[in-house]
């Protein structure tokens, strides 16, 4: 259970995003009254807070004009001890992957062809690092429990969502009852309760997750059924999940690239696939026969 932080002395903080708005919070708060040298400096952490991750007290002075003093200061009357603390708290916002916090004030200039070949070559590393950590009896495990299962249920929030629906579109193809959650209008709860030993739920959880997410997965768990947990590198382990893949997403610019979860879903929908044999292609035909029949496809 995370300790909870000493209010009496550090800004709040949200405990379900670490350290995030807290140094903006603090600051607005705090604002009417700071002084002009102080004022600055605070002008660039609002704009960007990320900052303060990067740079030394020396170094965040000189970018907005000051000095270290007045920077001290300043993290000293927002209720830090010293410019270090206020730094982690800023180093735990990146993590958990706020995009304000992962913005740089003075992005490195580059041609057009540089920036396609960096963003090639940053999709390219994550797809590397996640699909070469996969081991073999893993996967194997992995896809016949989704061959098997009576039910497959995807589930994500936000951007993990998309995830979770791009994994199921591919699976549905050649066998039935593949479910994305949460479908909407609904809630959870009906889903997650008829989950049994004969299901598998696959949960998409990429950083800034939802707090709802480990009671499912332990839900889930605890019904009998089998659960494979997708998310980024920086994720705390989940006991109550039966396999977990970390995928690497982070990149040099301030959104998470995803091509690596995208490249880990076509991996082992490819293995479904391929598990499912006559079985698969069958339904697979139905489907192709029924697209035509209602004129669904051009």
């Amino acid at each position: 259970m995370p300790k909870k932080p000493d209010t009496s002395r550090t800004p709040a903080t949200d405990t379900a995003s670490p350290g995030f708005t807290a140094l903006e919070k603090a600051i607005r708060k705090h604002y009417p009254e700071l002084p002009e040298s102080e004022r600055r400096i605070a002008d660039l952490i609002l704009e960007f807070p990320g900052e303060v991750a990067a740079y030394t007290a020396t170094e965040l002075a000189k970018l907005s004009n000051g000095s270290k003093a007045a920077v001290t200061r300043l993290i000293q009357r927002l209720g830090y001890s010293n410019y270090d603390e206020a730094r982690r708290t800023a180093r735990d916002a990146q993590a958990w992957g706020s995009p304000v916090y992962l913005m740089a004030k003075k992005p490195e200039p580059s041609s057009f062809a540089a920036r396609v070949q960096s963003h090639i070559e940053q999709d390219t590393q994550n797809i590397n690092v996640t699909l070469q950590s996969l081991r073999p009896d893993t996967v194997r495990a992995i896809v016949k429990a989704i061959c098997k299962a009576k039910r497959v249920f995807c589930l994500g929030w936000r951007n993990s969502y998309f995830l979770a629906g791009y994994l199921q579109w591919q699976i549905i193809q050649v066998r039935p009852d593949v479910i994305l959650l949460p479908a909407a209008g609904n809630t959870l709860a009906e889903n997650v309760a008829a989950m049994n030993k004969d299901d598998i739920l696959i949960c998409v959880g990429m950083r800034r997750r939802v707090p709802q997410m480990n009671t499912v997965i332990a839900q889930a768990n605890a019904n009998g059924a089998k659960v494979l947990y997708v998310t980024d590198r920086t994720a705390p382990p989940v006991a109550s999940a039966t396999w977990t893949i970390p995928c690497a997403v982070r990149g040099t610019d301030p959104l998470d690239r995803y091509g690596a979860v995208l490249s880990l879903f076509h991996f082992l929908s490819i293995a479904v696939f391929e598990e499912m044999a006559e079985h698969g292609r069958d339904h697979l035909q139905t489907i192709e026969r029924l697209h035509d029949e209602l004129g669904e496809l051009q």
